[in-house]
């Protein structure tokens, strides 16, 4: 029986998604210790509930975090600038708990639905 992390990974595959994001995904984890789609879940109930001041704030701190993030792939992971700069900004509108392009879109969904949050 297959687990509901290799399960989201054949669904991901099966509609295209790039391997580069799942690798953010995981990488993500790893950096914050937190479950990529707990962290989805509570960003989008965030920033769905907030007024356009709070956005503008939670924004704000998931600038700080892609940045953040981007800086630990390049010393902890040894990833030159370029590579760190697109694993951390390919997860930024799944941080704000907004879901970006269909397949990502699909992805999402799926994440979020194989955890039952």
């Amino acid at each position: 029986m297959q687990s509901e992390k290799e399960e989201v990974i054949i669904e991901a595959e099966a509609y295209g998604t790039e391997e580069s994001h799942l690798r953010s995904f995981e990488l993500y984890e790893e950096y914050s210790r937190r479950n990529i789609a707990e962290t989805i879940r509570t960003r989008m109930e965030s920033f769905d509930r907030a007024d356009i001041k709070t956005k503008r704030e939670l924004a704000t701190k998931v600038e700080d975090e892609v940045e953040s993030f981007r800086a630990w792939l390049e010393e902890t992971k040894d990833l030159q600038h370029d590579s760190a700069h697109y694993y951390s900004a390919s997860l930024k509108s799944l941080l704000l708990g907004l879901p970006a392009g269909v397949q990502i879109a699909h992805l999402f969904d799926k994440i979020l639905n194989s955890y039952n949050l």
